[in-house]
């Protein structure tokens, strides 16, 4: 047993060493590994809400290839989830097509349309403006063309995106100006040039003529058209579009010259049918049509060809010319009409691509400008003829007045003419009744 001294001596000696302890220096504690940062969050990115639309093409061969190939690049490109699944069908189907269908709530998203068929729709209340959706798309219309970008407009309201524009001008065949002792670099510029390239171009023996204006389907009287405009102050309906102005002189002789070009100077084939056919295989010399042909006219090896600005016969350059233009009829729908919105400036965006494959001039001032576009030669004579270019009068009659059908009141009388049936004044007297009807008809 410990006496008490002993216990309290030991009691004493165990205070002191704590106190020491207490007093003593914190050991230093060995180095941490640092402690890597904490991995950032990474979440994927949420998966565009699948969408599918249906696109309606009114493009006729050789445009739609071209067309459909965008189509399935945009399907396979596009991070939207957007699905643009399209039909092709003819001009006439589809515009009487979106009106019944519309009818019935089955019309498409979006559609091809030409520029002067705008109005007639929106008056029947098929199209919806697309003002602040083309904005929300993203879409600058400071980058189009002036008279395409507000030719689609009605009323201040902006109904459609321009895809392109596609002026007449003229073809040429370089071998047979060579062989004709024509400079190739020298295309016909006025009337007297025009009339004497045509004639010495013509080779009976040969089977060869100078120039296939055709007499069927729009072109021709489009040409006739182009014709009017080319006199100072002329045009093809007065100036609120209700009623006919091309009976007077300026019209007649514009007609004349064509039916003198087949019967009288003898250098454009009768009862020419399919004149960019004729110009592909050789037959004529000199063709009047769109840069729709240049895609066609391309996939000919042996023909060699150049473009002009159509010859100024009269008064002044002009050449009639229309628009591709995408629209949205109002479905009701404000996702779908959204992705066909992404989907239309897509393709606005690839405007060079579709130029050059289609041969249409573009309606992009960026893609104009660009040295890409300056390279394709045979499509600066069709963006020459931009400024000087015309549209149809704008009617809500337009499909009436200005169809490419056999009934057409145009069509009617340029075949009439052409295939020397009725005399040149009697079938633009009987052309401007059938338009005047129409025009003031409920």
């Amino acid at each position: 047993m410990l006496t008490k001294r002993v216990f309290v001596s030991l009691t004493l000696l165990t205070v002191f060493a704590l106190l020491l302890a207490a007093c003593a220096p914190a050991a230093t504690p060995a180095p941490k590994e640092p402690e890597a940062p904490p991995a950032a969050a990474t979440e994927a990115p949420a998966a565009a809400k699948p969408i599918t639309i249906q696109f309606w093409i009114g493009l006729g061969a050789p445009d739609n290839v071209p067309m459909e190939n965008m189509v399935k690049q945009f399907n396979s490109e596009n991070k939207d989830g957007i699905t643009v699944e399209y039909t092709n069908m003819d001009w006439d189907t589809l515009y009487s097509k979106i009106v019944l269908d519309f009818k019935t709530g089955n019309a498409p998203d979006i559609a091809t349309m030409h520029q002067t068929n705008i109005i007639q729709n929106v008056s029947l209340g098929i199209l919806q403006p697309i003002d602040e959706i083309y904005k929300q798309a993203g879409i600058d219309a400071s980058d189009f063309v002036e008279s395409a970008w507000k030719g689609a407009q009605v009323d201040g309201k902006q109904y459609a995106i321009p895809n392109d524009m596609h002026p007449l001008g003229l073809y040429y065949n370089v071998d047979h100006f060579k062989a004709a002792g024509l400079d190739p670099e020298k295309p016909p510029t006025n009337k007297e040039e025009f009339l004497e390239y045509a004639r010495k171009l013509t080779d009976p023996a040969k089977g060869q003529y100078g120039v296939g204006l055709g007499y069927t389907g729009g072109v021709p009287f489009r040409i006739w058209m182009s014709l009017i405009w080319q006199h100072k102050d002329q045009d093809v309906l007065n100036a609120d579009r209700t009623k006919a102005a091309f009976n007077t002189p300026a019209g007649i002789d514009s007609l004349q010259l064509m039916y003198d070009l087949v019967y009288k100077e003898k250098v454009n084939p009768q009862a020419e049918q399919d004149f960019e056919d004729d110009f592909k295989k050789g037959i004529v010399s000199m063709v009047i049509d769109g840069p729709w042909s240049i895609s066609d006219f391309n996939t000919v090896e042996s023909l060699h060809y150049k473009t002009a600005m159509i010859p100024v016969i009269y008064d002044q350059p002009a050449a009639w010319a229309n628009s591709h233009t995408y629209v949205f009829p109002d479905n009701k729908k404000p996702e779908a009409t959204l992705a066909a919105m992404k989907f239309a400036k897509w393709m606005s965006d690839h405007n060079f691509e579709w130029s050059r494959d289609s041969g249409h001039q573009p309606v992009r001032i960026s893609v104009i400008n660009s040295p890409e576009f300056k390279q394709l030669v045979n499509w600066q004579p069709f963006a020459a003829t931009v400024p000087v270019a015309h549209y149809y009068p704008a009617t809500v009659k337009q499909a009436e007045v200005f169809g490419r059908q056999p009934t057409s009141p145009f069509v009617v009388m340029m075949e009439s003419v052409m295939l020397d049936k009725v005399a040149v004044p009697d079938a633009i007297a009987t052309a401007e009744k059938a338009v005047n009807e129409i025009l003031a008809a409920p």
